[in-house]
């Protein structure tokens, strides 16, 4: 899995090997860990391919609602965006829930829309 990560030499797509065997908690501390060497020019051009998944999260920065560029030959990309309030009826009455949007974008030549949909 790869995630999208800003530095001053710009946007660069760290690898997280072998991430579904990781807990989250060890996801996490890999993620910071070479977001870490990607800030500072660090980390190593391995690290920095292979990925086939890129996950890029610009909901901490406010952005409601963006498209994700795939970045070939990943397969697929999902963009998070940010916690917003959303009004929703309920028996009745209108109450405000927090609701994160999610988008993603597939080479349709490798995934069929239905599964890249259904996740």
């Amino acid at each position: 899995m790869a995630f999208a990560c800003d530095t001053p030499r710009g946007l660069m797509v760290p690898v997280v090997r072998d991430a579904h065997t990781l807990t989250a908690g060890q996801l996490s501390v890999k993620m910071k860990e070479l977001t870490a060497q990607a800030v500072k020019g660090t980390v190593s051009p391995d690290d920095l391919s292979g990925g086939t998944f890129t996950v890029s999260n610009l909901g901490g920065l406010g952005i409601e609602s963006f498209t994700p560029v795939l970045n070939p030959p990943q397969v697929a990309i999902l963009g998070v965006d940010s916690i917003q309030l959303k009004p929703v009826r309920r028996e009745g009455r209108i109450e405000f829930i927090d609701a994160i949007g999610l988008s993603i974008t597939f080479d349709h030549q490798v995934i069929d829309g239905a599964p890249a949909r259904d996740f």
